[in-house]
């Protein structure tokens, strides 16, 4: 592919904020010789959020696209936005981000020093669009607030990702279970499932500190209930999740799933004891129950399938990257 910066921008109902986000995009100081272009997808939004981003667009000089997508859910809106991706780099920006104006040059700089690299993200910082309830600034990493020092994760929130491995992961007959948010509903983890797809191929993670973006979080983001709703949806994705990890570190044997079940028990089980002496570990607790419910929902027979798959698939991946050296 061409060599350049494709940014997707997803979006659903997002007339409060689309306006901003894409004038963050518009006053990005990048190197003449760095080729990029903007790809708004349109995911079934009902409030006129692709009237906005046309009048704003059509008044820049930077290579754009106003798609729509109406199958609703983000891995379908993302997967849209990939398949019209021309450049070698896809850098991911929600509807509700404010890039920092050197952020896609600093990915970019990212990518083309590491070869391995298979993506990279920078520090998420939050803008509270009204008062947030005291547990919200307890969990602020579940709104991709804060550094990323882990290697085997990272935000979607301002994510870069090499356009060839996300083509493989979605052309592929691999069915990609987490599909993260699907109109109202919350199905957290796709942005995780795919960093364990892309760390099964056998390429690295990395994030910089260098760089930030502006993660503005609504009003209705900062009530208790969301709080819940979004810990259930990173619950419900834990199973799954385990499943790649156990692939990644050639964990072959079933019995893997059902300890990490009990562990998961045991810790709801003191995560409850602890929530009469600290009440905001309640929300810990929608989070392993989710978890246990998940485990019923997946079952750990189709999640050893999901191990036995990625196994063949890090055999495979390792005898390409074998055979092109």
């Amino acid at each position: 592919m061409s060599k350049g910066v494709s940014v997707i921008v997803c979006c659903y109902n997002s007339a409060w904020i689309i306006e901003r986000c894409l004038n963050a995009l518009l006053k990005q100081k990048l190197n003449n010789s760095i080729a990029w272009e903007i790809i708004v997808v349109n995911n079934a939004s009902t409030d006129g959020t692709d009237v906005i981003a046309n009048r704003l667009l059509n008044n820049a000089s930077i290579p754009h696209k106003v798609i729509n997508e109406p199958k609703q859910g983000l891995v379908h809106a993302r997967k849209r936005g990939v398949e019209e991706a021309q450049y070698s780099y896809i850098q991911f920006c929600d509807d509700d981000n404010l890039l920092c104006d050197t952020y896609i040059g600093q990915m970019f700089e990212m990518m083309e020093s590491n070869p391995l690299l298979g993506a990279c993200g920078g520090v998420g910082v939050a803008e509270f669009q009204g008062i947030p309830h005291h547990f919200v600034k307890k969990h602020l990493s579940i709104y991709a607030i804060g550094p990323q020092k882990e290697e085997t994760y990272l935000y979607g929130a301002g994510l870069c990702v090499r356009t060839s491995l996300l083509k493989e992961i979605y052309d592929s007959h691999y069915v990609l279970l987490l599909t993260g948010r699907c109109g109202n509903r919350l199905l957290a983890g796709d942005d995780s499932e795919i960093t364990k797809l892309i760390l099964l191929r056998h390429y690295v993670l990395a994030a910089t500190e260098k760089v930030t973006f502006v993660h503005v979080l609504s009003e209705k983001r900062l009530s208790y209930k969301y709080l819940v709703s979004m810990s259930k949806g990173f619950g419900l994705s834990v199973p799954v999740l385990m499943a790649y990890d156990f692939a990644i570190n050639e964990k072959k044997s079933i019995i893997y799933h059902y300890i990490s079940y009990i562990k998961i028990l045991i810790k709801l089980c003191l995560n409850v004891c602890l929530m009469l002496f600290q009440n905001e570990r309640i929300v810990t607790v929608y989070y392993f129950i989710s978890a246990i419910k998940g485990y019923h929902f997946w079952t750990i027979r189709r999640l050893h399938s999901v191990v036995v798959s990625s196994l063949n698939l890090k055999s495979a991946s390792k005898k390409s990257l074998s055979s092109q050296k």
